[in-house]
């Protein structure tokens, strides 16, 4: 821990009016407002034309404890924000991610390292991404998510209010430094144009299909194919997803493209 210390020691901040604190190295781009009480540390670039509100934390290294059991990376990289985005207040960064132009990440909302935000993408209020999680253009990601690490959400996916997401299903002796099998084990899939309903839960190493529509409260325990609509616990198929659903959704999705 004396280490953590001793990196953390070395940042060297301008200090503004506002409370703000800049370290040296960071790059601001320009007409981006910052807020009051925002730290920005080493290694974060924020494109032109961006809102930074008060309280965010934008760079923040991971620090793990002898009771970690994920390998972590303790130390400065990058953070890239592009242009026009909006960080909302008391939102933490981790270091070590990008995130595209005309990003929304809502208050509170915490985005751990590695993880990639690509362009007209939205995180809602209190959103939880950890590590090593891609979301695609232009989807939205509702309030109080919850985005496991190792996961893969491609664009124009909606992702309901309370959806929780889950990367282990060897946790009962994982939480130990064991595993009961060789399996892989990473978070879902969910492929462009689909959509989640409020408090789903999904399980690892699924993958939900282009287009498909998974209703509100489902505990998806296995891959749901494109273009249809499951339900309930467990989740069954309810029917196909009507053509000319899918032929709005394709056309509005292109046009957003264009």
């Amino acid at each position: 821990m004396q280490e953590v210390i001793a990196e953390l020691e070395t940042v060297e901040f301008d200090e503004l009016p506002s409370g703000s604190a800049i370290a040296h190295g960071a790059e601001l781009g320009a007409g981006t407002f910052l807020g009051r009480g925002a730290t920005i540390y080493p290694g974060v670039s924020i494109g032109s034309g961006c809102v930074v509100l008060d309280g965010a934390v934008i760079g923040r290294m991971p620090i793990a404890t002898a009771t970690t059991t994920r390998p972590v990376r303790t130390a400065f990289g990058t953070v890239t924000i592009g242009d026009e985005s909006i960080v909302g207040a008391n939102v933490v960064l981790y270091t070590d991610t990008r995130f595209g132009d005309n990003v929304l990440v809502g208050d509170l909302t915490s985005v751990r390292e590695g993880c990639e935000i690509a362009d007209g993408a939205i995180l809602g209020r209190g959103v939880m991404a950890l590590y090593d999680c891609r979301v695609g253009a232009f989807s939205r990601i509702q309030d109080q998510v919850h985005l496991v690490g190792d996961m893969i959400v491609e664009e124009h996916v909606f992702i309901g209010m309370g959806t929780v997401t889950t990367n282990d299903n060897d946790v009962y002796l994982a939480r130990f430094g064991h595993r009961g099998s060789d399996e892989p084990q990473h978070g879902p899939t969910i492929r462009r144009l689909a959509m989640i309903g409020a408090g789903s839960t999904i399980l690892p190493n699924l993958e939900i299909g282009t287009g498909a529509f998974v209703a509100a409260g489902a505990v998806v325990t296995r891959d749901v194919p494109a273009w249809t609509i499951f339900a309930g616990v467990p989740p069954r198929e309810v029917r196909a997803v009507p053509d000319d659903w899918r032929r709005t959704i394709e056309a509005a999705a292109a046009a957003r493209e264009a």
